[in-house]
């Protein structure tokens, strides 16, 4: 059990990603950086078995009772919990993102967003897709990506 939380504990809640952008002034730079950063905490507990299992459990309990737990982790799950930093760089106005701008100017709380795909990946305990998908996610944040996400194949594309 202290497996999980240690593993569980590596992703940052809203709050302190939040504030972790702020104290590097909050720029576009450190609004990527961070997503990575939390990106890269979310990796490790999907590629943990324990951490896995609890994930699920999480985000089971947690949309039964809230649909938007964002600012609830660890006791609900939300994927937009993993880009907060280039949310607050645009103050929610996805057309400004890099990721926003990459899909349409679609918001990544859209079920098949590439944010959005993540949820709906966890939901569906589709662990392995989900890995693959990750990848997804570090390529378009590489910077000067010029990757676009497709809605219907749930893949990036140059």
């Amino acid at each position: 059990m202290l497996a999980n939380k240690l593993m569980i504990d590596k992703l940052q809640n809203y709050g302190s990603i939040y504030n972790e952008w702020k104290e590097l002034g909050k720029s576009a730079e450190a609004a990527r950086l961070l997503t990575i950063k939390q990106i890269g905490s979310f990796e490790q507990i999907v590629n943990d078995n324990e951490s896995w299992s609890k994930l699920l459990e999480i985000t089971a309990a947690g949309r039964r009772e809230d649909a938007w737990l964002a600012a609830d982790w660890p006791a609900g799950f939300d994927e937009l919990l993993l880009c907060v930093p280039l949310c607050k760089l645009v103050d929610w106005e996805c057309g400004k993102c890099i990721i926003g701008k990459q899909q349409n100017n679609v918001s990544c709380a859209h079920d098949d967003s590439l944010f959005g795909w993540v949820g709906e990946l966890v939901i569906r305990n589709e662990r392995e897709m989900l890995k693959h998908h990750i990848g997804n996610l570090k390529k378009v944040l590489e910077q000067n990506a010029v990757y676009k996400w497709n809605f219907e194949k749930h893949e990036i594309e140059l």
